[in-house]
């Protein structure tokens, strides 16, 4: 096995998430998307493990922004039933090359109206649904 060189390690510093206009949040500190499957169990005569087969999925994630303004929280509130695109990259100019994921019909969980504790940013955080993914790059 290849010794791995750490630069190639991907620094989540690299990250970047982009909304349907191509505009980038500018703040994000942290941004997940994940598929959730659901499994149906199943036993087989003869058997002594369970099996498992895959019957769906469902898109989940959030975004957590130092707030500079509000424009993520007016844009949920003109239309909290709105389906938003966002894309996500990972651009560590150390690392192998670039990732980036596309997610369609995201829906957002929850208008965050005001947030804050003394002595600390502002960060606003929010959980999201999404419809559909395409991973646009890989490494």
């Amino acid at each position: 096995m290849a010794a791995i060189d750490g630069n190639e390690i991907i620094n989540g510093r690299y990250g970047h998430v982009y909304d349907e206009n191509g505009q980038e949040l500018q703040t994000v500190q942290e941004f997940e998307a994940n598929v959730e499957l659901d499994k149906e169990e199943i036993i087989l005569p003869g058997q002594f493990m369970k099996t498992n087969k895959v019957m769906g999925g469902k898109g989940t994630g959030s975004v957590n922004m130092l707030k500079i303004d509000s424009r993520l929280q007016q844009k949920i509130a003109a239309n909290p039933t709105a389906k938003f695109v966002l894309r996500g990259v990972l651009a560590d100019p150390t690392s192998r090359g670039q990732e980036a994921v596309l997610l369609r019909g995201v829906s957002f969980d929850s208008i965050p109206l005001m947030h804050f504790a003394m002595d600390s940013n502002v960060e606003v955080e929010v959980d999201f649904t999404f419809d559909a993914f395409q991973y646009m790059q890989t490494i």
